[in-house]
């Protein structure tokens, strides 16, 4: 009898330790700032939770949440005014003195990886999931993801077959950097089966002199779609880099546009799902 009263006070001390974990998960009020973060969050069917996400995250049509601002230059006031228990941001999110004015009132942050690699994904799958209590769902989704890098990695040219694409990275008024070695539009690239040139040269965003580019002879260029909207179109950009029309991107109109917000934040589910559509325009007669 004393054994079975014990074993049924084990049973109700592990039911309580459940429901209190289920229950600190639903009065989670989590702010989001970060794309990458912010799909991750869906991804893992943690949404209820969010109570607001910064201007870079992209969000559900039925879906209507505050926006905080920009992820790099965020406003306690603002945050503050959520009544969030924990901030979840990339190491882009700041500035630092925010963050620290935060962590005095008791809110929670949370700081996850950039990193450009598949990697680094599944690390933020497992750091997120951790935070909203839907290791699960992260196991599940991993998987997809596993599933996604073999199908692209099936689908992968010979070596002397790939295509070399370069992107663009295009500001008002100042010379166009590309993207090196160690960036998100360069995962995507090479998970996309194509090569990027500027990689072998340069790490992290660099200005590039329009010779060098042309020196690099990319196939394809690309652009965010932002960018693209804003200078009109391939003709547009070749006119004001007349250059590029000695590249086989230029003589062709190869310039194609990449959704912006699947390179903020490191490599996400957005940036495998651009990678996919990547290889389907480079390699899909």
């Amino acid at each position: 009898m004393k054994k079975q009263l014990t074993t049924i006070a084990a049973s109700i001390a592990l039911l309580g330790t459940v429901m209190v974990s289920h229950t600190a998960a639903a009065e989670e009020r989590l702010i989001s700032a970060g794309s990458a973060v912010t799909e991750l969050v869906f991804a893992l069917h943690a949404e209820k939770s969010l109570v607001g996400v910064d201007v870079t995250s992209h969000l559900p049509d039925s879906v209507s949440l505050p926006k905080i601002g920009y992820h790099r230059s965020l406003s306690a006031e603002g945050l503050l005014a959520l009544n969030p228990t924990t901030l979840v941001g990339s190491d882009e999110m700041g500035p630092a003195p925010v963050l620290a004015q935060l962590k005095s009132t008791g809110v929670d942050v949370k700081v996850v990886n950039t990193d450009a690699d598949v990697d680094g994904l599944m690390q933020r799958i497992d750091d997120i999931a951790q935070l909203v209590d839907r290791t699960a769902e992260a196991s599940q989704l991993k998987q997809i993801v596993t599933q996604q890098v073999a199908k692209l990695s099936s689908n992968q040219p010979a070596e002397s077959s790939k295509k070399k694409v370069l992107f663009l990275l295009i500001h008002d008024g100042r010379a166009p950097s590309v993207a090196g070695n160690d960036t998100t539009p360069d995962a995507i690239i090479k998970l996309a089966g194509a090569i990027n040139p500027a990689a072998t040269q340069l790490n992290s965003y660099k200005p590039l002199s329009t010779e060098a580019m042309v020196e690099m002879q990319p196939d394809v260029i690309l652009v965010s779609g932002r960018s693209y909207e804003k200078l009109g179109g391939p003709d547009a950009i070749i006119k004001m880099l007349p250059l590029l029309a000695a590249t086989p991107a230029g003589i062709n109109k190869q310039i194609v546009t990449i959704d912006g917000s699947a390179l903020v934040g490191g490599l996400g589910l957005k940036s495998l799902a651009e990678a996919e559509r990547l290889n389907q325009l480079l390699y899909t007669n």
